[in-house]
C-alpha cells in the first residue's frame, strides 16, 4: 500500500471511531439490553423501558413461542452447539429446513450461518480473475467487504450510482464485452433508507448482456414480503438463470442463519465444495436451526400472510403520516425501514437522544453506514407496534425534530 493510500485509509478509521465515538458518549450505540424476558415491543435500557423501533423482526416471530420450544427440543437432542464442520457432518435439521426452504423459493438451497459469510463463499468462487464487478453504492457493508476480497483476487470492482439503471446500462454497452464475466451485486430492500432495487429493470439487462450475472442481497425483504416470504426479489421476477440471491433468516424471519437460492446445481455445488466459509467457519447452531424449521412452517401457512398484512397495515400508517407532516424522509417505499435524514452528526445523535427522552429507541445512523452529510436516524415497523404506538412514535418525531434539519447542500457518497 502506498504512501498516500494509508494516509487516506488511516483518515478514513479515525473518522469512523469519532463519529461512533459520539454515538456511545450520547448512549445511543454499543448498548446492553436488561430484559429478563424479551417481549418485541419493548427494551430495558439502563433500568429504562423504551418502546423498541430498531428491531428487524418485522413479523414479530423471534418471541414466539413455537420456535422457542423448537429451539429448547433441538437443544436437548444435539446441545447448545454440534462442533465439526459441515464438511464432515452436521445434524438432519439442515436437511429439514432446506427442504422447507426449497417449497418457498425453488432454486438449489444452501443455508449458510450468515449472510456474510455467505458472500464471502458466493462471490469470491464464482467471480474470476478479470471479472467486471459492479457494485451499487449503497450495496450493504457486508457485500463490499467481499468486493475487497475481489480485488485481490484480480476482479475489477467498479461502483455504480445508486439505482441508476441508465448508469449501469452505459458501463454494460461500454465494457461489457471486454470481459469473461460481468457481475452485479445490490440489495433486495436497502437496509439504511428502504428503497428497493429495480428488480425488473435489471433482469431486462440480464436478457440483453449474455455475460451479465446479479447478485441479489435481499436480507431485509425475505420473511415479510411476497408468497411464503419469498423477499421482494423473487416476488418482483422469477429466479433468472444467471441470478442468484440471499436472504436472511434472522431478521423477518425470527431465527438464525441465512438462504441462498442458486438458479442451478453448478453453482451451488462449487459454492458448497469450494466456498471456503462452508467449509471453515462453524455451523447454525442447533437451537438456530430447531427455530427456523419452526418459522419456515409458519411461512408455509396462511398464518404468513396475516403477520404480513399486519405488517403493512402499520407500514401504510407511517407512510401516510410521514408525507403529511412532511418529514425529511429518504424513501416513501413500501418497506418497513425508514430513514430520517438530518445532515450532521450532531443533530442526528440530538434528535435520537429526543425521542429516547420520551421513550423510544432508534438507530442513530451516520457515515460509513451512510454518505457524509446524510446523517440521521433510522427506525422500523414490526408487528409489536400498536397502531397507538405508531401514532404517539410520529407525534414525537415531528415535534422533536423542530431546529435540526439541515438544507441538503451537499454529500459524499460511499
Amino acid at each position: 500500500m502506498g504512501t498516500d493510500a494509508a494516509h487516506k485509509r488511516e483518515h478514513a478509521i479515525r473518522l469512523v471511531q469519532a463519529r461512533m465515538d459520539q454515538a456511545i458518549d450520547g448512549g445511543l450505540i454499543r448498548l446492553r439490553v436488561q430484559d429478563q424476558s424479551a417481549t418485541g415491543r419493548t427494551i430495558t435500557v439502563r433500568g429504562r423501558e423504551l418502546l423498541n423501533f430498531g428491531s428487524c423482526a418485522y413479523l414479530g416471530l423471534n418471541t414466539d413461542e413455537r420456535l422457542k420450544t423448537a429451539a429448547k427440543a433441538a437443544v436437548d437432542r444435539f446441545g447448545p452447539v454440534f462442533s465439526s464442520s459441515g464438511a464432515y457432518t452436521s445434524v438432519d435439521l439442515y436437511s429439514d429446513l432446506e427442504d422447507r426452504l426449497h417449497k418457498i423459493f425453488g432454486g438449489r438451497i444452501l443455508v449458510p450461518t450468515t449472510t456474510t459469510l455467505g458472500h464471502l463463499s458466493v462471490l469470491p468462487v464464482l467471480v474470476g480473475p478479470g471479472d467486471l464487478v459492479l457494485q451499487d453504492h449503497h450495496v450493504h457493508a457486508s457485500v463490499q467487504i467481499t468486493s475487497q476480497v475481489l480485488v485481490g483476487l484480480g476482479a475489477k470492482v467498479v461502483g455504480v450510482p445508486h439505482n441508476d439503471v441508465g448508469a449501469l446500462r452505459s458501463i454494460l454497452e461500454r465494457s461489457a464485452h471486454e470481459h469473461r464475466n460481468v457481475w452485479y451485486l445490490a440489495d433486495g430492500v436497502y437496509s439504511m433508507f428502504g428503497d428497493t432495487a429495480p428488480v425488473i429493470a435489471v433482469v431486462d439487462l440480464l436478457d440483453e448482456f449474455e455475460n451479465l450475472y446479479v447478485y441479489f442481497d435481499d436480507a431485509h425483504g425475505v420473511g415479510w414480503r411476497g408468497v411464503n416470504g419469498i423477499g421482494h426479489v423473487l416476488t418482483e421476477t422469477p429466479l433468472h438463470e444467471r441470478m442468484i440471491v440471499i436472504g436472511s433468516l434472522a431478521k423477518s424471519w425470527g431465527a438464525g442463519g441465512s438462504v441462498l437460492v442458486f438458479p442451478n446445481d453448478w453453482m451451488a455445488d462449487r459454492v458448497l465444495l469450494a466456498g471456503a466459509t462452508f467449509t471453515f467457519s462453524g455451523p447454525l447452531h442447533p437451537a438456530e436451526l430447531g427455530a427456523a424449521v419452526a418459522a419456515a412452517d409458519i411461512h408455509l401457512s396462511p398464518e404468513r400472510d396475516e403477520r404480513e398484512l399486519d405488517l403493512v397495515e402499520r407500514i401504510d400508517y407511517v407512510r401516510e403520516r410521514a408525507a403529511h407532516d412532511g418529514l425529511p424522509m429518504l424513501s416513501l417505499e413500501k418497506t418497513p425501514l425508514w430513514f430520517v435524514r438530518i445532515g450532521t452528526p450532531e443533530g442526528a445523535i440530538e434528535l435520537a437522544r429526543r425521542m429516547m427522552r420520551d421513550g423510544y429507541y432508534v438507530n442513530v445512523s451516520g457515515f460509513p453506514a451512510v454518505p457524509m452529510g446524510m446523517d440521521g436516524i433510522r427506525f422500523t415497523t414490526t408487528t409489536f407496534q400498536t397502531l397507538d404506538d405508531l401514532a404517539a412514535f410520529m407525534d414525537a418525531l415531528a415535534t422533536n425534530i423542530g431546529g435540526l434539519v439541515e438544507p441538503l447542500e451537499w454529500y459524499i457518497e460511499l
